[in-house]
């Protein structure tokens, strides 16, 4: 029998959605474990501290860097992450793991408005309505049918970008937010969603509405806790999509879509992958369907379809 620590510390940002983010992957723990005392290490993130481009600080990686050092060096157990933020695979090193997929949440975008206004779709808002979003995937869909809204990027936290919303702060103050409706649900403000924007609109982002917990590699105590909480049939889901996005080595800057989910024929898993230019101008739609237990072929199938349309020319150099 593993023998159990008495104690289990785990990493998390230190934002709200974080925090209550590590705060359920805690209570689940404690539940399958009561005789292991867990604590929570909040720490600030390069990215949460940083209000430009991604790409200037990292990528990505300015997520999770702060938490994989603190692994490193045994400070924390295990860490909390939303899958869409996790580098790709071939940007992590060998040195972490993920341990548990927790169930996957809803993965569609949600859009929001300042608080008080009437609800409304995207096809409500009126010409040169100012909407915030930093995401590349979302700004890239967003251009073509909506050529009549500016796009204004926003970055940092979900509650004081809900914050700046509502107070109507600066220049150019906004008038709608597309954020992540499983980010809304964590904080406890899912009512603020006018509209659950449909898929075939915003494609969803590559690990959407997907929790997942890191661990040294290695760590077999870790790994027999995380295993308690693990969700085997997202997590095959989260390795197809991530499959995909290391095979096309996407970064920050890559405009594209990965989303897995099972068909109505038992172990079948269906992909649905899009790359889009950055303008909005040019984009690749593919999809394929395979065996549950074959997540290696259904990466490569969904690659080959990918280059076979020509995704190079989408790809950021």
């Amino acid at each position: 029998m593993t023998h159990l620590p008495p104690k289990l510390v785990i990493g998390t940002r230190d934002s709200d959605l974080a925090m209550a983010q590590a705060t359920h992957v805690a209570s689940l723990i404690e539940d399958a474990f009561p005789q292991v005392a867990v604590r929570l290490a909040p720490m600030k993130a390069a990215g949460d501290l940083h209000q430009g481009p991604l790409s200037q600080i990292g990528g990505k990686a300015a997520w999770v860097r702060e938490l994989d050092r603190s692994l490193a060096t045994a400070r924390v157990d295990v860490t909390v992450s939303c899958a869409k933020d996790l580098p790709g695979p071939h940007e992590r090193g060998t040195d972490t793991t993920i341990g548990a997929v927790l169930p996957r949440e809803d993965a569609r975008d949600a859009l929001v408005l300042p608080a008080g206004q009437s609800d409304a779709t995207l096809d409500d808002l009126p010409p040169g309505s100012i909407l915030g979003t930093s995401a590349p995937r979302r700004i890239a869909q967003l251009r073509a049918p909506y050529p009549h809204l500016v796009i204004q990027p926003v970055r940092g936290n979900l509650i004081p970008r809900l914050a700046r919303l509502d107070a109507g702060e600066g220049d150019k103050p906004l008038d709608a937010l597309v954020v992540s409706y499983a980010g809304l649900c964590r904080v406890s403000q899912a009512d603020r969603a006018t509209q659950l924007i449909p898929a075939s609109v915003l494609a969803p982002a590559t690990g959407a509405g997907t929790l997942v917990v890191e661990q040294r590699s290695g760590d077999t105590i870790a790994a027999y806790l995380l295993g308690a909480i693990n969700d085997p049939a997202t997590a095959r889901l989260l390795a197809v999509e991530r499959g995909v996005l290391a095979q096309l080595k996407g970064n920050c800057k890559t405009a594209c879509s990965v989303h897995a989910h099972y068909t109505d024929e038992p172990h079948r898993i269906r992909v649905d992958a899009a790359v889009f230019h950055p303008s909005g101008g040019d984009a690749i739609h593919v999809a394929a369907i395979g065996p549950a237990d074959d997540l290696g072929g259904l990466v490569e199938n969904i690659t080959q379809l990918l280059h076979g349309e020509g995704v190079a020319r989408l790809l950021p150099r």
